[in-house]
């Protein structure tokens, strides 16, 4: 493997375990066993790696999000795209979607960068199904908060070690029970 991955998942591990204020270029050199110098070669500073990953994984489940809610038809088979598409993304990279999860508040400021992530894909979804009267009428931010919040809040007793080292889809049959419930509680 070369210097590059070695270093994210160095990094990764450290932010993680550490947070990314208190993880410092010299413990994530030490992971990956470069020196601290090849973090600069790749990134400007912990930061511009940390912000690259998080949005790496942003990207990524936004995508998916999209993608897999574009191929289903009606609000259920919808709302089991999003949860699918959660599981999918922690599933392939437990250690990155923790990361990911754990750090939104750090990165709240680039969250939103081009209308296409997570939140705002949610909300166009249940505004839609409210258009096409598949929804009662409500408030698609609370909705969509309430909804992704099912999946997230799940993950994040995963992350701290409440649900055991089951992959995150082994729950997406309750998720998707509990997030078409949301949607449709009035």
């Amino acid at each position: 493997m070369s210097a590059k991955p070695r270093i994210e998942r160095a990094a990764l591990e450290a932010f993680v375990t550490e947070g990314v204020d208190a993880a410092t270029t010299k413990t994530i050199a030490a992971r990956a066993g470069v020196s601290e110098g090849a973090i600069y070669r790749h990134w400007k500073s912990k930061d511009a790696l940390a912000l690259g990953l998080f949005m790496d994984c942003h990207r990524r489940l936004s995508a998916l999000i999209a993608d897999e809610a574009a191929a289903a038809s009606g609000i259920k088979a919808k709302a089991a795209a999003l949860v699918k598409a959660y599981c999918a993304v922690a599933d392939e990279d437990w250690l990155l979607f923790s990361f990911h999860l754990l750090q939104l508040h750090h990165f709240l400021p680039y969250y939103q960068e081009d209308g296409r992530d997570p939140v705002t894909l949610v909300e166009d979804l249940i505004k839609r199904a409210m258009i096409n009267a598949e929804l009662p009428p409500g408030d698609p931010r609370v909705l969509a908060a309430m909804a992704i919040g099912v999946i997230t809040q799940t993950a994040q007793n995963k992350a701290y070690g409440r649900l055991g080292d089951d992959a995150l889809s082994v729950h997406a049959p309750l998720m998707t029970a509990a997030v078409q419930a949301v949607l449709f509680a009035r």
